[in-house]
């Protein structure tokens, strides 16, 4: 068998005292899983005064059992939740900005008066107008309700008063000024 020389035997010797930790190292990790750890000793007094359901918890970690219903997740520990604030997010003094409203929506309006004036007739001081849609010619005195949906309330001779009936609101049509 060949002689090693000492630079030779001092590097076999480092390989094994190497080689060796690593193995005593994973050895005490595994088997570390499996030993229990001391707990704290208490006094005769704290442990008179120690509650019963803290003597179930701990006769429960003591006997090895793991409440898996406890442990966090991966995924949960790794998304944030709204109790974990973001490391780099923007903080600012200013209080918050007032709530914009949205304004209600305008009153509905009544449609324009949908009929074409075509001319009056003062009978006996009883003032008749008329109107015209499409090929119809409607005759219409105060009191009138034209189409179910509009009633005239006053006339004049040079104005119309009527009320819009969907909405109750009152519209003015100004006539062709008469004699």
């Amino acid at each position: 068998m060949a002689t090693m020389s000492p630079q030779r035997k001092r590097i076999a010797m480092l390989i094994v005292a190497v080689g060796s930790a690593l193995l005593v190292e994973r050895v005490v990790a595994l088997a570390g899983d499996d030993l229990e750890v001391a707990g704290p000793v208490l006094s005769k007094r704290a442990r008179a005064d120690k509650p019963a359901a803290t003597d179930n918890a701990a006769s429960a970690a003591g006997s090895g059992t793991v409440r898996l219903d406890r442990l966090e997740s991966r995924e949960q520990r790794a998304t944030p939740t709204s109790k974990q604030p973001a490391l780099f997010e923007a903080v600012s003094w200013q209080p918050p900005a007032p709530k914009v409203v949205a304004p209600p929506p305008p009153k509905p309006v009544p449609p324009p008066f949908p009929y074409v004036y075509m001319g009056g007739l003062s009978d006996d001081g009883v003032r008749t107008t008329f109107f015209a849609k499409g090929e119809r010619v409607l005759p219409v005195k105060t009191g009138d309700t034209i189409d179910a949906v509009y009633r005239v309330d006053q006339m004049t001779e040079k104005q119309m008063t009527l009320t819009y009936l969907p909405l109750n609101e009152t519209l003015v049509v100004a006539l062709g000024g008469g004699r």
